[in-house]
């Protein structure tokens, strides 16, 4: 039994490599004259400069265009939208002002039905009342039926879609696990370069174990319900780890008493778990995203630690560059592979070599 199934692993093996060098040997002069063509229809310079402008304007429709470009599958609009990111991240570094905070990333995560984009509008707005500029960017998921996505977490933030000083994007995840889109790393570079303040990511419903967001925020914000569990769940390893703070929504009316009491549990655990600041125990606030209650001081102590910990931030802004690169490369990759199989497809042969 070990031998037969050692041998179809060696069978798939060598299937796999010929179907991949085939493919490689019949790609290879349309995907030069794919990339080529792309090359050519890049942006002139002035073009780029022309839309630099106005991105730095924070004009709604030129953001929007590129923030598509940017989510684009095609070749073309990847090359564009690599040479803007690539204009306005040399712009900026050339006239850095090294008394400035730069822009924080502040993901917003929990379970459906916890509040978060409530939440979300109600801190947006108290962001934009300080005098911040503030881009939202709403991760919905996709169905697997068809693909398709509602994108109605923008729908719930109706004041803060059409304040001056916010911008909202939702997007799709496209099949991506984890509570992300593949591009939401790209979103976020692109809207802290063009001069927002604060880059808020809302993820979809997640469960324990979905921690993607903190390969893209500086600064992760646990959102739970009043009945998110006792001192046992809090100790649990997953998303509880990552958090950097704990937000308990809904503390009103007949929920009071539950929150203050989960606030304790919470408040007895989180300090016994391993802490991923020295000297930063993530705090434990009570709000209200209806009664608009105690909004400001998740802003305080998100504020603190941006003043605090810019070291540890670009710490982990590298490491994220890197875990980012993999993915979006992974995903290259098995969209490629399986772009290949349908088109030649293999699986056939391995399953003859099985029975065999």
């Amino acid at each position: 039994s070990t031998q037969s199934t050692w041998g179809s692993r060696k069978m798939f093996s060598r299937l796999l490599v010929k179907s991949l060098r085939s493919a490689g040997q019949r790609k290879t002069l349309n995907s030069y004259s794919i990339w080529t063509d792309a090359y050519r229809s890049q942006f002139s310079k002035g073009e780029v400069e022309e839309k630099v402008r106005r991105l730095e304007q924070l004009q709604r429709i030129e953001i929007s265009q590129t923030m598509t470009l940017i989510e684009s599958t095609k070749i073309d609009d990847r090359v564009r939208s690599q040479q803007l990111l690539k204009h306005l991240i040399e712009k900026k570094l050339a006239k850095k002002d090294s008394l400035r905070i730069p822009p924080i990333r502040i993901g917003f995560c929990g379970s459906p039905g916890a509040g978060k984009s409530s939440l979300i509008e109600k801190f947006g707005l108290h962001l934009c009342n300080l005098g911040m500029k503030l881009a939202v960017l709403a991760i919905d998921p996709s169905s697997k039926t068809t693909g398709g996505s509602v994108l109605g977490d923008k729908t719930r933030m109706g004041k803060l879609s059409i304040h001056p000083n916010a911008f909202v994007r939702p997007s799709a995840t496209r099949g991506i696990m984890g509570g992300l889109a593949l591009n939401t790393n790209e979103l976020a570079l692109l809207c802290e370069n063009i001069g927002f303040d604060v880059v808020l990511i809302e993820t979809v419903g997640l469960g324990q174990n979905e921690t993607e967001v903190d390969n893209v925020a500086d600064f992760i914000t646990y959102v739970i319900p009043p009945r998110g569990g006792d001192d046992l769940q809090g100790s649990k390893k997953g998303i509880m780890e990552i958090a950097d703070m704990v937000v308990i929504n809904k503390y009103d009316g007949s929920y009071e008493s539950a929150c203050k009491k989960l606030k304790l549990d919470l408040e007895h655990v989180i300090p016994l778990q391993a802490q991923r600041y020295d000297g930063w125990i993530p705090p434990v606030e009570l709000c209200s995203a209806e009664l608009n209650k105690n909004i400001g001081n998740i802003w305080e102590h998100i504020h603190t630690f941006q003043k605090e910990r810019q070291i540890e931030i670009k710490k982990k802004r590298s490491r994220q560059n890197i875990n980012n690169m993999w993915m979006y490369m992974s995903n290259i990759l098995m969209n490629a592979l399986q772009e290949e199989e349908r088109n030649h497809p293999f699986s056939f042969q391995i399953k003859t070599a099985q029975e065999k």
